[in-house]
């Protein structure tokens, strides 16, 4: 449902409330689970071997310890890659106020140098989120463990696991609060071909090999 249906941040009973009237509407069946920490990361599992992984950021700006919150959003809706058929602007709307009371920002007030604000508790691209490639920059455990997932599901041979970690450059044996929420039989390859930032993994070749094995140039 892309996310349309997940509810973060629970700390009240109304936001519990809230929650399962939400997930209600798409799902006759409701979960409430501890919450992880750390970025979203898509990790796609072909034929037994991690394709890609990336890090899949909310809707946010970058404090520079100058400007406000609503002029990095301006700034940042200004960037070129946002006017495309890929990535969005980031929405100024409802969500935006939800996450900065959160924050106890407002949109005057001026994030830090390097302070990560966010402004939607989404991932997808149609809310504005963006998404950098870390696959290099993976742990070995990480990668093992990815792995792992698609063969406890009968070796699937298309896997796109939904990951939680602070950093995917460490163990997720050393991170607690660290965990897969979601496995797609039916992942967004698309993703890894037109990362905001970082390397372009040919995903779609990935799948090509393993459905016509004969096609692989020697």
């Amino acid at each position: 449902s892309r996310s349309r249906h997940t509810i973060i941040h629970i700390n009240t009973e109304a936001d519990l409330k809230h929650g399962f009237k939400v997930a209600k509407v798409l799902s006759p069946w409701v979960i409430v689970e501890a919450e992880l920490t750390g970025s979203v990361h898509r990790a796609t599992v072909i034929g037994g071997k991690v394709a890609g992984v990336l890090r899949r950021d909310p809707p946010q700006v970058i404090g520079d310890g100058t400007h406000t919150v609503r002029e990095l959003l301006d700034i940042e809706n200004k960037n070129p890659l946002r006017n495309g058929e890929i990535f969005h602007q980031i929405e100024d709307g409802p969500d935006a106020d939800a996450e900065l009371k959160r924050q106890n920002l407002t949109r005057e007030s001026v994030p830090a140098l390097g302070r990560f604000v966010p402004l939607n508790q989404k991932v997808g691209r149609s809310s504005g989120a963006s998404n950098a490639d870390v696959t290099a920059e993976t742990h070995p455990d990480n990668m093992k463990v990815f792995e792992q997932v698609a063969v406890a599901l009968d070796n699937e041979p298309l896997v796109g696991i939904d990951f939680i970690i602070a950093d995917i450059a460490k163990s997720w044996k050393d991170q607690p609060g660290t965990g897969v929420i979601e496995c797609n039989s039916l992942p967004f390859i698309d993703l890894h071909h037109a990362p905001m930032t970082g390397q372009v993994r040919n995903t779609a070749g990935a799948l090509w090999d393993i459905v016509l094995p004969a096609s692989r140039q020697a």
